[in-house]
């Protein structure tokens, strides 16, 4: 009795591990446009180049700066700016 008991409380304590958040590239031409003008807005002075889609409709947009800074933006599909780095 005590081996199924101990055997139901350590399954009970096992449930799926958390999603690891992945990203996929996606050519900076098909980025919605919500998205890149609020990173354009945000970041004036920043050559976008690349970007990637994380989760949940969010895209990372980078790129540089003319001194040659590495810039992220963050950004919601609908356009809100989540994260600058």
């Amino acid at each position: 009795m005590r081996k199924v008991l101990l055997l139901a409380v350590l399954l009970a304590g096992c449930g799926k591990a958390a999603a690891p958040k992945t990203k996929v590239v996606v050519p900076i031409d098909q980025v919605p446009p919500a998205v890149m003008n609020a990173a354009q807005t945000k970041k004036p002075d920043v050559k976008f180049n690349k970007a990637m889609k994380i989760a949940d409709g969010i895209y990372e947009v980078q790129g540089k700066t003319k001194s040659g800074k590495i810039v992220e933006v963050e950004v919601s599909e609908a356009g809100e700016v989540l994260l600058v780095e």
